[in-house]
């Protein structure tokens, strides 16, 4: 007799800041526009100006030229430019950030991964300092366990291969894994680009495959089409 292929369970890609949560407790949806992002920019400013020995203003303007010549990634642009370790940098302005201000936990978070555990990855653009203190604050840590992929290494979120090396460890086709996110140059495109299946959260106008307004409202999605 023929031997009969076991099905492929389907798996899953969540990112973090803005799909776990919302930014600023809720008043803000767009990264860009949060208080987040503002208090984010003026640890970095302190950081240049602590480290170059430079005025705010000058911070400010050397914050802009590194975003532009490193299309984002200031820790790259740090590290090659002034020799500073990422990890340093990462320590010396995200590392500062306190979640408590930004994020209102649920109660109902965790329960709404019970039984995902083994079948889900996160994956952030945000460093690990960050994202250790995230998964504590909402008692996601155990959940989630050693498959955290952060935006430390030189592949990370935007880039197709991060998503790709997820696959990898999940052993199976690209169409039964997916990628939940809030954000479609990062979430969603380069997860396409891959052959993965995608949800979008959120109500913005989006190409993904599936959307929902937050992730209460995914997981159960999720399970009322048969994927969970």
């Amino acid at each position: 007799m023929p031997k009969i292929m076991k099905k492929e369970k389907y798996r899953f890609i969540f990112d973090m800041d803005g799909t776990l949560y919302q930014l600023d407790k809720g008043r803000s949806r767009q990264f860009t526009a949060s208080r987040f992002y503002a208090d984010l920019k003026g640890y970095v400013y302190d950081f240049f100006m602590a480290k170059q020995n430079i005025t705010r203003n000058l911070a400010i303007k050397e914050y802009e030229r590194i975003i532009n010549i490193y299309q984002g990634e200031v820790s790259l642009g740090v590290e090659a430019e002034y020799g500073i370790d990422r990890y340093e940098f990462f320590a010396g302005t995200w590392g500062k950030l306190n979640p408590a201000i930004y994020i209102e936990t649920d109660e109902a978070l965790p329960a709404i991964f019970s039984g995902l555990s083994g079948k889900i990855a996160l994956l952030t653009s945000a460093p690990g300092v960050w994202a250790t203190k995230v998964l504590a604050y909402l008692n996601l840590q155990e959940i989630f366990g050693s498959a955290i992929y952060t935006g430390e290494p030189d592949v990370r979120k935007p880039n197709p291969l991060i998503f790709q090396q997820i696959i990898d460890t999940f052993k199976v086709r690209p169409s039964r894994v997916f990628s939940i996110g809030d954000q479609e140059a990062s979430d969603i495109i380069p997860a396409r680009a891959v052959g993965l299946r995608t949800l979008r959260i959120g109500l913005d106008e989006t190409c993904a495959d599936y959307q929902a307004k937050d992730i209460f409202t995914a997981i159960n999605l999720l399970k009322r089409r048969g994927f969970l």
